[in-house]
């Protein structure tokens, strides 16, 4: 069973205590998921303020630490279009790292996605493609950039779980015959968290959990850490 551990997501400390945001938090916390079973680790680079950046100096140390913590499990992170909304501002951030993580998620509903796939590919980093939607999937498919990446999440956003479920057979639907080689990750988020992980067992993709996803366990109650939400990944629906 593939798990990948997503540590933090856009949330703070107001959401959570145990939300990873320092370099020192993200490596307890990617190597405590690992210790629990996780084979991927990903993660938003924060600055001094906490703050989501792509700027070179703090991914290069947040990456740099969290690889040496967990030298055998790929390290990833995202490229978000929030995170710096001007896509040529961070096509610009993306060029000037030097310390790699092993892959990033690129998602496909934001414009000018394809510029950052394509930075990402020139630098020999992995591209995991963010599949919200179908018309996520034809946008990587119409830049003829789907085949180029690794990795396929879908992950639905909607948090009604038949919305959600809907989504992913649409998604699914426009797949079809186009995954040469890819793994695909399922997940949901928040409400449809633990739900839908268990669809994804079921169909035997592989899973992403952590406080991202979920701030709790598959009983509701408050999770203690990333740690405990891939341990309980492992056992839900048994």
């Amino acid at each position: 069973m593939f798990i990948k551990a997503a540590l933090n997501g856009s949330r703070s400390k107001a959401d959570h205590p145990a939300i990873p945001i320092t370099t020192d938090e993200l490596v307890a916390a990617a190597r405590n998921a690992v210790l629990a079973g996780a084979n991927a680790i990903h993660f938003h680079v924060r600055d001094r303020d906490g703050k989501e950046t792509l700027e070179a100096a703090f991914v290069n140390e947040q990456v740099k630490a969290v690889k040496a913590a967990v030298p055998d499990t790929p390290v990833g992170i995202s490229t978000g279009a929030w995170i710096e909304p001007d896509i040529s501002k961070r096509v610009e951030l993306i060029r000037q790292w030097e310390i790699l993580p092993n892959f990033v998620s690129v998602n496909g509903h934001e414009p000018g996605f394809e510029e950052v796939v394509q930075e990402i590919l020139k630098k020999q980093i992995g591209v995991e493609a963010g599949l919200n939607s179908a018309q996520a999937v034809e946008n990587f498919i119409s830049k003829g950039l789907l085949k180029e990446c690794f990795r396929l999440l879908i992950e639905p956003e909607e948090q009604e779980l038949n919305i959600a479920l809907a989504t992913v057979k649409a998604i699914e639907d426009k797949l079809t015959d186009k995954l040469p080689h890819q793994t695909v990750v399922l997940h949901g988020v928040d409400n449809t968290c633990w739900e839908i992980l268990k669809v994804a067992k079921y169909k035997g993709y592989d899973l992403r959990i952590g406080f991202e996803d979920t701030l709790h366990d598959p009983s509701g109650a408050i999770a203690e850490s990333n740690e405990a939400l891939v341990k309980a990944a492992f056992h839900w629906d048994l």
